[in-house]
């Protein structure tokens, strides 16, 4: 090598170094749709190595982010309507669960990427809505949240 391309070399070895360091492996994400609305989220707080994860912590940092702004994503729902649910095929091998103000919609947690239901007619959405939370993981704990609003259309 010559001498001149030893300092180039060095520089690209550099640049690769910091731009595999930006990269980082995103969350596996759900997507809830009803009608022609739909929305997309990566997981609140996510397992990368299947160790459980502190639910009440992952709650905690939630909470923290909606209140420096952030918000929760928002699917427009008609009581009756069929609403769908979509998840990575990481949610799916972990097993999930979707939740609304806090109760389990199935019995034990599903291994597909989709599951649908329909809204109940009698159920009252709110001016503000009714919290819907996708749990992954299983008896042995909890390996991801998702958080989605379902709000009056």
């Amino acid at each position: 090598m010559t001498p001149g391309r030893l300092p180039l070399l060095a520089a690209g070895t550099v640049v690769l170094a910091v731009a595999l360091t930006g990269c980082t492996k995103p969350a596996p994400g759900a997507t809830v749709f009803s009608g022609t609305a739909s929305a997309y989220r990566e997981a609140a707080c996510w397992s990368f190595d299947e160790t459980p994860i502190d639910a009440t912590t992952c709650a905690q940092e939630v909470l923290d982010k909606a209140s420096s702004g952030a918000s929760l994503a928002t699917v427009p729902v008609l009581p009756g309507t069929v609403v769908g649910i979509s998840v990575d095929p990481a949610v799916a091998d972990a097993g999930w669960t979707p939740r609304i103000a806090g109760q389990p919609l199935v019995a034990s947690p599903l291994t597909t990427t989709y599951w649908r239901f329909t809204f109940p007619e009698f159920q009252e959405l709110g001016e503000d809505g009714l919290a819907m939370e996708i749990v992954a993981g299983d008896s042995d704990g909890t390996r991801g949240i998702w958080l989605f609003e379902l709000t009056p259309a």
